[in-house]
């Protein structure tokens, strides 16, 4: 028994020793973790790109020892030396897609790299006109993802007095503001059933031939894809997209006979041809463009949006 006891305490004793031994040993400094995010990860030529790297640590714990030096474009050179500014901003004067690298170094001259990448479009060139045989109007059209758009607001049809209702007839009719000096972006404003022809199951409306009123899809696929911020910017009045969705350029008047509105997304915009039933009435919907965020915007009211007036702009049928 005595033996025993000896033995067991024996065990216990040297694995207390290798315990002790495994946590009191000095594991060596560590690399610091380097981490960057990039906003936005698409912009273009004419604005700041900010990058940060404040989320970088080190293992003991001295972030306020950390210095950063940053490679700006991927190309091997670093742009600054080490410094302690964690954050930078660059505007890039040539489109493409850039890495973006930053190497974090700590106290003890140990380094770390984290990277990121951006695209950065420049000015759109893919300029073209077309020419509506209906009336002779001519609209300057831009190509965006493959995609033709029209960069003016339809004006087709023929003019009617605010006082007046837009009917179901032989004419397509519109509303113009003639006291606004927006008046000629604007161009023409439509009920929802007036810009489809009162053909609410075809997207065709009143667009010229081989073009259509954009679905709800067509409209997200613009602007989904990039920063609320950037879109506003890239798509926005003398944006370098030249699609100039400008926040004045859609149309909605609230009371026909005496004003209009341009408040928010949902006081203005331009038509899609998508919608949605509830209890056999049509809910349109249109794309806003408020001063905050682009978004696809619910027609809550009925009649085919007959209360409710926006511009019309067309894509290119594929």
């Amino acid at each position: 028994m005595k033996l025993l006891i000896e033995h067991s305490v024996s065990c216990i004793a040297f694995f207390v020793v290798i315990f002790l031994a495994f946590f009191s040993c000095d594991q060596g400094n560590l690399p610091p973790s380097a981490r960057l995010t990039a906003f936005p990860s698409v912009g273009d030529t004419s604005i700041l790109f900010q990058f940060n790297a404040r989320e970088s640590n080190d293992d003991r714990d001295y972030p306020m020892g950390l210095k950063f030096r940053w490679d700006l474009n991927g190309d091997g050179n670093w742009d600054t030396d080490f410094a302690n500014n964690y954050a930078i901003t660059h505007q890039y004067t040539i489109p493409g897609t850039f890495e973006i690298l930053v190497e974090v170094m700590d106290l003890d001259g140990l380094t770390s790299i984290a990277t990121d990448s951006i695209t950065v479009f420049g000015e759109n060139r893919d300029l073209d006109t077309l020419t509506d045989t209906r009336d002779g109007n001519k609209y300057l059209i831009v190509k965006i993802k493959d995609r033709w758009w029209m960069a003016e607001n339809l004006r087709f049809g023929f003019e009617i007095p605010t006082g007046r209702d837009q009917t179901y007839n032989d004419t397509i009719e519109y509303y113009r503001e003639h006291n606004n000096r927006l008046h000629d972006t604007i161009g023409g404003v439509y009920s929802w059933l007036e810009s489809l022809n009162y053909r609410v199951k075809e997207s065709k409306g009143i667009c010229p031939d081989g073009w259509h009123i954009p679905v709800a899809k067509e409209w997200e696929a613009l602007v989904i894809p990039y920063p609320d911020s950037y879109a506003i910017r890239y798509y926005g009045k003398n944006g370098l997209s030249r699609l100039n969705l400008d926040l004045s350029n859609g149309g909605f008047i609230m009371d026909r006979s005496y004003y209009w509105s341009f408040e928010s997304a949902h006081d203005r915009g331009f038509w899609s041809s998508s919608s949605k039933v509830e209890e056999d009435d049509y809910l349109p919907y249109h794309f806003g463009f408020s001063s905050s965020h682009p978004e696809i915007v619910h027609a809550y009211w009925g009649n085919g949006g007959l209360d409710r007036f926006y511009s019309v702009r067309c894509i290119r049928d594929n």
